[in-house]
């Protein structure tokens, strides 16, 4: 009977031992399995968080890409302006280095009229070359006119 006695005690033992074990291996999977699903259920957070800002990223960038597509075409057509500006500019320069010459010459010929004529006879000798010339071209213009050359005679057609 002590025998017996000692054998139920150690087959307790044994049972409780095992169903210490078995509710500790239970309470341990038990733990474990809500540590998962804490751990499942951060994720599926920083899922949607992560999605939130993904949006919003999105949102962002397509703004920023319209406002770089804005700046291009400004920045093009502020190109196109300094161009014209530069050409405009390339012209005026040329018409004032035009307008200059233009002024030394006009200086030139009126510092020139400004002079005193070196004499009166020369003056007239040039002026009846002048006026010779212009009376030989009119008569050769009235001579045209009538059908006839001065240095030939009769025009012959």
């Amino acid at each position: 009977m002590l025998l017996l006695a000692y054998l139920v005690m150690r087959f307790y033992a044994v049972f409780f031992i095992i169903n210490l074990d078995s509710l500790k291996c239970r309470q341990f999977a038990q733990r474990s399995r809500v540590r998962k699903l804490q751990y499942i259920a951060e994720l599926e957070r920083n899922v949607q968080a992560l999605q939130a800002e993904g949006t919003e990223f999105s949102a962002e960038l397509e703004f920023l890409n319209q406002q770089n597509l804005l700046l291009s075409m400004e920045n093009k057509a502020l190109k196109q302006r300094l161009d014209n500006l530069t050409q405009e500019q390339l012209i005026k320069c040329l018409e004032q280095e035009v307008l200059e010459r233009e002024i030394g010459r006009l200086r030139a010929l009126y510092q020139q009229q400004q002079q005193p004529p070196p004499s009166s006879s020369h003056r007239r000798s040039s002026s009846r070359d002048l006026d010779s010339q212009f009376t030989n071209l009119s008569l050769k213009h009235k001579d045209a006119n009538s059908g006839h050359d001065s240095v030939t005679g009769p025009l012959r057609i």
